[in-house]
């Protein structure tokens, strides 16, 4: 029963982040995985995309130009990242393979 309730968890994670478009408005978005394979390769770079993917869609990239719109973008994709690394590794699936990137 224990490994159904953990399978049930695992099969989808929910980021968390804040907008740097919204000036500290909370966004949150699910990414699926219960359809994945995370033993195989294949199944965990799925994953990796899905997850940064999301990421990318909850944190708008500002003008370059706009450096405490980039450091907020930078904030809001290391949250989100964080986020679903720790849902993920509180069900005993390995978080995503990708490095967030501060600053440009």
């Amino acid at each position: 029963m224990k490994t159904f309730a953990k399978a049930i968890a695992a099969a989808s994670l929910s980021l968390l982040a804040v907008s740097p478009a919204a000036a500290q408005e909370e966004v949150q978005a699910s990414v699926f995985f219960g359809d994945l394979d995370l033993d195989s390769a294949a199944g965990a770079q799925t994953l990796n995309a899905r997850v940064l993917g999301t990421v990318k869609s909850m944190c708008d990239r500002p003008d370059v130009r706009d450096l405490k719109g980039n450091i907020a973008w930078n904030e809001c994709r290391a949250t989100a990242m964080t986020s679903a690394a720790e849902q993920l590794a509180a069900v005993g699936v390995q978080g995503p393979r990708a490095t967030v990137t501060v600053g440009n």
